[in-house]
């Protein structure tokens, strides 16, 4: 793909060049009118893309569904009027029964999504052997996982003070879970690494340092 020729793609390729090196100036200098104006920038662009979508998702989603005579939406439109009485202290108290929906309801869907996903489906995933073609590979790490899925629950146990021979297997499943702490910060740092060097690479074609993909 060559260089931009067009205006509106040499204007895109300088603009984003331009907000890149502001973002970054707060790191590499101090905070200045620059990086406010871009993060000001930033934020309300943001803004405005979110109330385009949030319009778009409620003419969609609410008033032609209401026009087409599916009434019981107006229900959700009842109580999203009387979560705006909110900043209104003597009305405030309308908000209460929305609020209280809201925490209801999303308590319920959390709790079972979560018993589903991170308990019940990390215990399936933990005890279930590996099939009839696995290696002595799939095996070790089928062992590893139950074996260390099991020591750090050990040292998450408070009931049974850890002293005598129960000491050892919680020291090992507290360095296990270092391991795995440190794994996931090194995996957060290099997906950020990744996301500066893909940056800097386009800053360079920008500036015409390297060819343009």
């Amino acid at each position: 793909m060559p260089y931009p020729s067009t205006i509106d793609g040499i204007i895109g390729a300088w603009v984003g060049a331009f907000l890149t090196l502001a973002i970054y100036s707060y790191i590499l200098y101090k905070e200045t009118k620059v990086y406010r104006f871009a993060e000001y920038l930033f934020v309300g662009s943001s803004f405005a893309v979110a109330l385009a979508t949030s319009t778009q998702q409620i003419y969609n989603q609410i008033v032609l569904r209401i026009a087409s005579g599916q009434y019981i939406y107006i229900v959700g439109v009842i109580l999203g009027l009387m979560l705006l009485t909110l900043p209104f202290k003597s009305v405030r108290w309308v908000s209460r029964y929305t609020v209280m929906f809201l925490m209801g309801l999303g308590f319920g869907v959390t709790i079972r999504g979560a018993l589903t996903a991170n308990i019940v489906g990390q215990i399936r995933g933990s005890i279930t052997p590996p099939g009839a073609t696995a290696t002595a590979l799939d095996w070790f790490n089928f062992a590893w996982i139950c074996l260390g899925t099991l020591l750090v629950i050990s040292y998450f146990t408070f009931t049974i003070e850890h002293t005598g021979w129960y000491f050892y297997p919680t020291k090992l499943g507290r360095y296990i879970l270092l391991v795995g702490l440190g794994a996931y910060y090194g995996n957060t740092v290099q997906f950020r690494m990744t996301m500066l060097a893909g940056r800097v690479q386009y800053l360079l074609q920008v500036f015409k340092i390297i060819p343009w993909p």
